[in-house]
């Protein structure tokens, strides 16, 4: 998809709610199967799954859940997992910061393989936490406490990588998302920096966005980022309870702090537990919508914005609303920019 001449952006609504309590517990991140269903990873003490759900959400809670993985150290367990993606052809690959590996499964979600040996040469990992794919089927991982970015194929065959512990621009601390775009730009979210990066695909610095704080473009340990197929930029603000958006530039957009309603499942559940709805009845609702530490920002081809509220054992889904503008219906750049609502 070739990026628009510029974007008249209607709005961002909150769209649904996927699960809920006891089912979805701790979502760290969220990947897609490319058959309606999503694949949450959740992760909390003692516990790491993968459960598959219905990017519809679920009618009602049945005993046929589905998922795959759990915590060990054995071939297809996980301990603290971080981040889930897709590959082309389905097979699905899951970093964990705690064995310092990253293990694979294919599309019926059985255990194929995993890679990773700990240490700090190149090509070993301590802590691997972000993984993303670049548009030649290389994985890209953040090596969060070497501070540094690898790249390897599918199969653990290291490529190279960049980066150093610091805090001068390209320097890390801590790194923790990445995401690569169709340009093959590596967009890493610097957790202990307090900003997000961007470099090419041969690790050249091209940008440096945010520093510590709670205002608009501000970070408190910014986690997860994705980039959409217009090139705007979404950075889960884990201190902050937000995600935030940025243009292709760099600059402040927009932040979504959460929206969320009941989903259906949570719906079907409420109607069988009368003591819960008097106790929903007797709390202050409003607090219930907002992000409680959101881990990782997803969006898909549809433009629909998935952010795990891991706090709140859900994921909650917004989507773009705007319209694609070429060459004459958008200016050039403006001195002063200002824009006014009437």
């Amino acid at each position: 998809m070739t990026r628009p001449h510029g974007l008249l952006r209607a709005g961002y609504p909150y769209l649904r709610t996927l699960g809920m309590r006891r089912v979805t517990n701790f979502p760290a991140d969220i990947a897609f199967s490319g058959t309606g269903n999503a694949y949450i990873l959740m992760r909390s003490a003692g516990a790491a799954t993968v459960r598959v759900w219905p990017l519809d959400d679920m009618d009602r809670l049945t005993d046929e859940l589905i998922g795959f993985g759990a915590y060990g150290t054995e071939d297809g367990q996980l301990v603290w997992p971080v981040q889930i993606i897709t590959d082309a052809d389905g097979d699905i690959f899951i970093s964990d910061e705690a064995t310092h590996r990253i293990s694979r499964f294919d599309q019926e979600h059985e255990f194929v393989s995993s890679w990773g040996v700990e240490g700090d040469s190149d090509g070993q990992m301590n802590g691997p936490t972000g993984i993303a794919f670049d548009p030649d089927g290389n994985l890209v991982v953040v090596d969060s406490k070497n501070n540094r970015v690898q790249r390897y194929t599918a199969d653990g065959e290291y490529l190279g990588g960049f980066g150093s512990s610091g805090a001068n621009p390209g320097e890390f601390d801590l790194p923790w998302g990445v995401h690569v775009d169709e340009l093959g730009d590596i967009y890493v979210a610097d957790w202990g920096n307090n900003r997000f990066q961007v470099f090419s695909a041969d690790g050249d610095l091209k940008n440096v966005i945010g520093q510590a704080g709670s205002g608009d473009g501000e970070f408190n340990k910014p986690t997860g980022i994705a980039v959409d197929a217009h090139g705007d930029i979404y950075v889960a603000d884990w201190g902050n309870d937000r995600v935030q958006m940025f243009n292709s530039e760099g600059q402040y957009i927009w932040s979504f702090r959460g929206e969320a309603t009941l989903s259906k499942v949570a719906r079907e559940y409420m109607l069988t537990n009368a003591v819960s709805n008097r106790l929903r009845e007797m709390g202050k609702l409003e607090q219930e919508k907002y992000l409680r530490h959101p881990r990782s920002v997803r969006v898909d081809s549809e433009f629909r914005l998935f952010i795990p509220d891991y706090e709140s054992y859900r994921v909650q889904i917004y989507q773009k609303d705007f319209v694609e503008l070429n060459e004459s219906q958008f200016a050039a750049p403006l001195r002063n920019p200002t824009l006014e609502v009437t």
